[in-house]
């Protein structure tokens, strides 16, 4: 993704902090559970030719994770 990209990542999570797990760092980025459904919505609606970005399934929690590094190396048509 290219820096304008990652911002437009990054207000969706400064707007959506209200569930503990969905939270971002500088490096870090974290999708609670409850929220996941609105992120892929969002990630299909802002970016329709994205394919994937890597991201690391919690054990225990039920919630997704990734780097700013994943973000900059999305996958894309």
């Amino acid at each position: 993704m290219y820096e304008d990209d990652i911002k437009k990542v990054n207000d969706w999570f400064d707007e959506h902090t209200e569930n503990y797990g969905t939270y971002r760092t500088e490096r870090e980025y974290s999708v609670d559970e409850y929220d996941l459904k609105d992120f892929t919505r969002f990630l299909a609606q802002e970016f329709p030719d994205l394919v994937g970005i890597r991201c690391y399934i919690g054990t225990g929690d039920s919630n997704i994770w990734f780097f700013e590094d994943d973000l900059k190396k999305a996958d894309f048509y």
